[in-house]
C-alpha cells in the first residue's frame, strides 16, 4: 500500500508548477515570521510573493464616531499601513526579493481572501496573532476565518 503513495512525483516536480504565495502583514512580529516563510516557499516553488495588508474598516461596529471621524480614522490607519508596506518591502529588496504590496479596506479575513483569489495564489501564509489580538475576542481570529473560507491551503506560523 505504502508504494503507491512514495512512486508518485510531487505535484510540482511533475509539472513544474510555480506557486503564488499571498501573505498576509499586520506589522506584527508574527506576520515578519509569516513573511519569512512565504518569502521561502515561493522561492522553492519559483512562484510569485504577494503580500496584502488589510486597513480594518473600525467604522463598521461603532456608532460612536461620527462620519468625520471615522474618515479620520480611516485616513490615519491607511497612512499607517502604506508606511508599514514600505519598510516591508524595503526589508525585501535588501534581500533581494520581489514581491507585489496589495492594501485593501475592510474586513481582514474578507479581503486576505478576496486578494487570494485575485492573485491566483496557491498559499496563504498568516501569523497565528496579529496586532489587533485583543479584537480576536469579539471578531474571531482573522487566521481561523481565513482558513475556514479560503479556497486554497493556509499556513498559520506560530
Amino acid at each position: 500500500m505504502a508504494d503507491n503513495y512514495a512512486a508518485k512525483p510531487r505535484q510540482h516536480e511533475k509539472e513544474g508548477v510555480f506557486m503564488n504565495v499571498l501573505v498576509a502583514h499586520d506589522g506584527s512580529p508574527q506576520a515578519s515570521k509569516a513573511l519569512d516563510q512565504g518569502a521561502m516557499i515561493a522561492a522553492k516553488f519559483g512562484g510569485k510573493l504577494d503580500i496584502v495588508t488589510v486597513v480594518p474598516d473600525l467604522c463598521l461596529s461603532s456608532e460612536e464616531l461620527s462620519p468625520e471621524d471615522c474618515s479620520l480614522v480611516a485616513n490615519s490607519l491607511a497612512v499607517e499601513a502604506r508606511g508599514q508596506m514600505k519598510k516591508v518591502s524595503e526589508a525585501l529588496a535588501a534581500k533581494g526579493i520581489k514581491a507585489e504590496i496589495i492594501i485593501k479596506n475592510g474586513r481582514p479575513a474578507d479581503k486576505i481572501v478576496e486578494a487570494a483569489r485575485e492573485t491566483q495564489a496557491g498559499l496563504i501564509v498568516v501569523g497565528s496573532v496579529g496586532r489587533h489580538g485583543a479584537a480576536k475576542m469579539f471578531m474571531g481570529s482573522v487566521s481561523s476565518k481565513v482558513a475556514e473560507h479560503a479556497g486554497v491551503n493556509v499556513l498559520i506560523v506560530k
